[in-house]
C-alpha cells in the first residue's frame, strides 16, 4: 500500500512535532520532514515532491498563501495538495485559500480530531479517485461530496465523521461474514488504531456490525467485528 508523503511547513517546533506524531499514528501517512521557512519549504518540495503540505500561513520569511501561489504559478514545481494552518480567521484569507484550491483550512490551535478528519477525508478521496476509470455522474457527485464534506455531518455524534464512516461501512459490505479486528481494519483502510476502534464500537452500538470477544489459547480475548446479513443499514 503506497505511503502518502506529507511535508510540514511550520516555524513552531512544538506544533510541528505534534503534527508529525499525529501523522505517524495513521498508517498511510508519512511525514517526510519539517520546513521552518518558505525557502526551506521550496527546497524540500523540489526534492521530496510531497502529496500533501501542512502549511502554516505565517512564516519568518513570508506567508503560506504566497508560497501556495508560487506552487500554482511555477510549472516546474511539484503540484501538491495544501492544507493551510493559521491563527487567522480573516475572511479574506479564507476566500483566497478557497480560490487557490486549498484542500482544507484549519485554525490554530488545531485539535487532534479535526486534523484526523482532514487526513481521513484526503485518504478517502485519494482511494476513490484511484478506484474509478470512467466516471459516471453518481461517482463524480460522490467525489465532490468527499471534497466538500457530507451535508449530513451534523446528525452524527462528535468524533464520528461521515466520510470515514462510509469508508468503513463499504469495507464491511464488501466482506460480509468476514471477521475484522482493529488491526485488520487499520491495514484495510489506513486509519489509526484509535480511530478504527472508535468507529467499530459506534457501528456495533448502532447495529451496523456485530461484535464479540474471541478467546485464544493464551492472553486476553480479542474483540472482533463482522457484518452479517441481518445487520441493519
Amino acid at each position: 500500500m503506497d505511503k502518502i508523503d506529507v511535508l510540514i511547513v511550520e516555524d513552531d517546533a512544538k506544533i510541528a512535532q505534534t503534527h508529525s506524531e499525529i501523522l505517524r499514528q495513521t498508517a498511510r501517512f508519512n511525514p517526510i520532514g519539517i520546513a521552518e521557512t518558505m525557502q526551506m519549504a521550496r527546497t524540500m518540495i523540489k526534492i521530496h515532491k510531497p502529496n500533501i503540505i501542512l502549511l502554516d500561513n505565517y512564516l519568518p520569511d513570508g506567508t503560506g498563501i504566497d508560497l501556495f501561489r508560487e506552487l500554482i504559478a511555477d510549472k516546474s514545481m511539484h503540484k501538491t495538495n495544501v492544507v493551510l494552518i493559521t491563527a487567522s480567521d480573516e475572511i479574506d484569507t479564507v476566500k483566497t485559500a478557497m480560490k487557490l484550491g486549498c484542500f482544507d483550512y484549519l485554525l490554530k490551535p488545531v485539535s487532534y480530531e479535526r486534523l484526523q478528519e482532514t487526513l481521513n477525508r484526503y485518504l478517502t478521496l485519494n482511494t476513490a479517485m484511484k478506484a474509478y476509470d470512467n466516471l459516471q455522474q453518481r461517482q463524480i457527485d460522490e467525489l465532490f461530496n468527499i471534497q466538500l464534506r457530507d451535508k449530513h455531518q451534523q446528525s452524527l455524534p462528535k468524533g464520528i465523521e461521515s466520510i470515514t464512516l462510509d469508508t468503513i461501512k463499504r469495507v464491511f459490505s464488501q466482506n460480509i461474514g468476514v471477521r475484522f479486528t482493529v488491526e485488520k481494519l487499520v491495514l484495510e483502510t489506513g486509519i489509526s488504531k484509535t480511530t478504527a476502534r472508535r468507529y467499530l464500537e459506534y457501528c456495533s452500538a448502532n447495529g451496523l456490525l456485530s461484535a464479540e470477544n474471541e478467546y485464544g489459547k493464551v492472553g486476553r480475548p480479542e474483540r472482533v467485528y463482522v457484518k452479517r446479513g441481518d445487520n441493519i443499514e
